[in-house]
């Protein structure tokens, strides 16, 4: 197991408790940073959405952290590089991606942001198109050259199965 993601969690959870949306209830200066940040991580996403939905590496490239951690529906883990490696030889492509749903926390004293949310997208891989619904979770930290996405992990929504009445159920261990 790679020790970033460790890490980044364990940072993340200490400070968790006191999420920078609750000093927005306040007022003064402290809802001002915190809208203002909000804000910045909104037009990041904007920006990360229309750069993977275009295959725009290089704004990707600006907009994604060194140590950067992309988990796939799949359970699949890709590093920066991998990433932007498959985006650029055309291993899959999101079209018509929208976002159904965004919801963004900012942490440890508004230099980190947990954004978790619902998507859609058209998407082809080598073999096949298929409509995609998913959650995500990102993680993004404060760098002096702006917002950066250091996590990705998304997780398909797929309609539930009915066993009918009667028929022996297999449970995942068995």
């Amino acid at each position: 197991m790679r020790l970033l993601p460790v890490l980044l969690l364990a940072a993340l959870s200490s400070c968790l408790p006191a999420p920078a949306h609750a000093d927005a209830a306040g007022g003064g200066v402290g809802a001002s940073v915190a809208s203002r940040e909000v804000s910045a991580i909104r037009d990041a996403e904007h920006k990360r959405a229309m750069a993977v939905a275009g295959r725009d590496v290089e704004a990707l490239r600006n907009l994604i952290g060194g140590e950067y951690y992309h988990v796939e529906s799949n359970g699949r883990v890709r590093t920066k590089t991998e990433f932007l490696q498959a985006l650029a030889r055309d291993e899959f492509r999101l079209s018509n991606y929208g976002v159904d749903e965004m919801e963004i926390t900012l942490v440890g004293g508004g230099r980190a942001a947990v954004v978790t949310g619902r998507f859609h997208a058209h998407m082809q891989t080598l073999h096949m198109v298929r409509q995609f619904r998913g959650r995500y979770v990102r993680i993004w930290t404060l760098h002096p050259e702006g917002w950066r996405n250091t996590l990705h992990q998304s997780t398909e929504i797929r309609p539930a199965t009915t066993v009918p009445a009667g028929e022996p159920r297999n449970l995942p261990l068995q």
